[in-house]
């Protein structure tokens, strides 16, 4: 399996309250497919995220968003490096990789969220939401 983070989460426009999704994209073997799309459909229900079959054989794109279950995504990884793990590969993507991986993705999702909410603050500030005097010195 590789596994690559196409794009971190963004905070996105004002006009928006949640932040830009993550995007994580998955190839495997071609034959593993369907075992693949499965496992990802599996997880993506009740951890709330996105996933989709790249019109590639074997080649999966996944949505993280703001509320998604991590710790299902992290499951669902890890099923799937499981069904590729070969000790041998110097790619091979082993559950210590996806649990990284996964950690980091919190991190940034937590920073994503602070920088949103800060910025949705400090624009409020700007327009004048609380009032008048708020900004007189």
């Amino acid at each position: 399996m590789q596994l690559t983070v196409i794009a971190g989460f963004g905070v996105g426009d004002i006009d928006t309250s949640e932040i830009e999704p993550a995007v994580l994209e998955i190839a495997v073997e071609p034959e593993r497919g369907r075992v693949v799309d499965e496992i990802l459909l599996g997880h993506a229900i009740g951890g709330n995220f996105r996933c989709t079959a790249e019109p590639i054989p074997g080649r999966f794109r996944i949505a993280v968003g703001q509320y998604s279950d991590l710790d299902r995504l992290e499951e669902a990884l890890a099923e799937i490096a499981a069904l590729e793990y070969d000790e041998t590969s110097y790619n091979a993507v082993n559950i210590y990789t996806v649990r990284d991986l996964v950690s980091d993705l919190r991190r940034q999702r937590e920073e994503a969220v602070a920088r949103k909410e800060t910025d949705t603050i400090e624009d409020e500030i700007a327009t004048g939401i609380y009032g008048e005097g708020y900004l007189e010195y």
